[in-house]
């Protein structure tokens, strides 16, 4: 009996070293931290392409527990490595792909305001209270000044400024919402004032608050798809009353566990904005830049671990939204090697070129 516990202890140890010695391979250059934070200066940069080993299969705050081939031990961005130890493929359009029109895996579960008779909120969820998108204010079913109000309003916000805006990093969103967490906390509801304490966030490249215009150049993951029904569109149904929900993320192996979430408005969406344009946009592993504001999706709850995933939460290591989107431009070049300051490098979603 003992020689048979004594084998599976140290099957068991086999099992544990075997996962740490797992090689991953970093997407994009990324600082090595010494703590799963952004909080102190990092330890030294890792180059894209550059194989680690994983040290811990969870990741904490956003962070994966490493080791270089030089030795040093330190944290990087989860969203800076390929699972498979593959790094970036080539946009050939070969390996998966995905139907034009997919169901998601999962369906996002839009949490009901703060209220003392949550039944009665949750029939009225089910009903819409407007006639049409055209007629459906700001406000969409929350009572004018309520704190889910003031949420419906920034998911409808056109940012001010022109061009980019501030280009936001993938370790940029991390960092933003660790600040988030420090300042406002997740899935509560936020005042106002507690809204207007996401400002001045430290980003890589200077600083940023919500509704301000950003950025962000990464690949689509997951299953772009229209949400069902939701207070900000007074809960109408349909394709063509809802705001399609998408995920991107830093590789195109990656999934969508591993990046965030923007989001197309109905409310003057394009007809080229359609879910099928996207898909391919996804099955051709092109490069995409996506501008529009910066919102916090503060009702939810980050879901990042795809072992221990969170049931009617996104899959997203933050919480940190482009909602709206305002330009939607996918990289014209084979190697998704578009620059983006450089406006002849792209065109826009459903353009010939693409």
């Amino acid at each position: 009996m003992k020689k048979s516990i004594l084998i599976a202890v140290a099957f068991l140890l086999m099992c544990v070293q075997g996962f740490a010695q797992k090689q991953v391979t970093v997407t994009h250059n990324v600082n090595l931290r010494p703590n799963p934070s952004t909080q102190e200066a990092p330890i030294a940069v890792v180059s894209k392409g550059s194989q680690v080993t994983l040290l811990e299969s969870a990741a904490t705050k956003g962070f994966k527990h490493v080791r270089t081939s030089d030795g040093k031990e330190g944290w990087i961005s989860a969203t800076s490595i390929s699972a498979g130890g593959q790094g970036l493929k080539a946009a050939s359009g070969k390996g998966q792909r995905h139907k034009l029109v997919r169901k998601p895996q999962q369906q996002e579960i839009e949490p009901l305001p703060a209220t003392g008779n949550n039944t009665i909120m949750a029939a009225r969820a089910s009903h819409a209270c407007a006639q049409d998108l055209a007629s459906c204010s700001e406000n969409g079913c929350s009572p004018a000044d309520s704190t889910h109000a003031i949420a419906n309003q920034h998911k409808r916000a056109t940012p001010s400024g022109s061009g980019a805006g501030t280009v936001l990093t993938f370790d940029d969103f991390a960092a933003l919402q660790q600040q988030a967490d420090d300042l406002v906390g997740e899935g509560k509801e936020l005042s106002a004032d507690d809204r207007a304490k996401l400002s001045g966030m430290t980003v890589s490249g200077g600083s940023v608050a919500e509704g301000d215009l950003v950025s962000v150049v990464g690949y689509l993951v997951g299953t772009p798809h229209p949400n069902t029904g939701e207070s900000v569109n007074c809960n109408l149904r349909g394709v063509d009353n809802n705001d399609f929900h998408i995920p991107i993320s830093s590789d195109p192996a990656n999934s969508d566990f591993q990046g965030i979430v923007v989001e197309m408005i109905p409310q003057g969406r394009p007809a080229e904005w359609n879910i099928a344009n996207l898909t391919q946009v996804e099955n051709n592993q092109q490069l995409v830049m996506i501008s529009g504001g910066l919102f916090y999706d503060n009702l939810h709850h980050v879901n990042s671990d795809a072992s221990h995933p969170k049931g009617g939460q996104p899959h997203r290591f933050s919480l940190f939204e482009v909602h709206p989107i305002t330009q939607f431009m996918v990289c014209t070049k084979q190697d998704n090697s578009c620059d983006p300051t450089q406006p002849g490098d792209w065109v826009a979603l459903g353009g010939g070129s693409q």
